[in-house]
């Protein structure tokens, strides 16, 4: 996977091949993923491509748990590209990096100036995205984001640092803050009874081409977001 095609067009082809897939049943896996290279103009990583959705799906989403895999979640338990509105009103980037301030600890120190990068006028209207795959499992609600980055040529180049680096520069971590928030509202509005710190498992970003199932600390960014961090991104959203 280390030589898979860069670039958005690779990335939407892959992100297509999960949209398509049963986890719980991989049978018509290679079909598939050759119907979608093909479609893509990509040649000769069928049997490449096939076991990186093997490896995708069985490894553990939680180092201390072995079984708590994608390979479990069947198609009536995922909803593929779950599309969101909420309404926001006069966010701006001193806004967003003060709900950050105080939750260093949660993540990586760069956090705030970060995000003080960013620059645009105050917004107000809704806030529209789509997440690549939320999932419940025993009783909580996972998100996934399929990330097809390709950080070097080995599997060194997706250990944890490396990753928390990419989710850092890119902005991921601040999408992951806002895909929660989403997820959160959709919960809260939909679940008879549901509590954040009972049902809401956490975030998973998965960097493809850096899975290995023997090695589950490289090629997954795991994360929960602490409640009352979340509660204060939505009010940023919503004051």
């Amino acid at each position: 996977m280390f030589a898979f095609p860069h670039g958005t067009r690779p990335g939407t082809c892959l992100h297509k091949i999960f949209q398509e897939l049963d986890f719980y049943n991989l049978e018509n896996m290679p079909n598939v993923v050759s119907r979608n290279l093909r479609a893509f103009s990509i040649r000769d990583f069928d049997e490449v491509v096939c076991e990186m959705v093997r490896k995708t799906v069985s490894v553990p989403l939680e180092i201390a748990r072995l079984d708590f895999t994608l390979s479990r979640i069947t198609a009536q338990a995922r909803l593929q590209e779950m599309e969101f509105y909420f309404p926001m009103s006069a966010v701006t980037p001193a806004k967003l990096a003060q709900a950050f301030t105080g939750h260093r600890e949660h993540f990586d120190a760069a956090i705030p100036p970060t995000i003080d990068r960013l620059q645009f006028r105050p917004m107000s209207g809704f806030m529209k995205g789509f997440i690549d795959l939320v999932f419940e499992f025993e009783d909580r609600f996972y998100l996934v984001d399929w990330k097809s980055n390709w950080l070097g040529a080995d599997l060194d180049a997706y250990a944890s640092a490396a990753i928390e680096t990419e989710m850092t520069r890119r902005f991921y971590t601040l999408q992951l803050s806002i895909y929660t928030v989403a997820l959160h509202r959709f919960l809260r509005a939909r679940k008879p009874g549901y509590d954040y710190e009972k049902h809401f498992g956490g975030a998973y970003y998965l960097f493809l081409r850096g899975i290995q199932p023997a090695r589950p600390e490289f090629g997954v960014h795991r994360k929960k977001l602490r409640a009352d961090l979340v509660e204060k991104l939505s009010t940023v959203f919503t004051p």
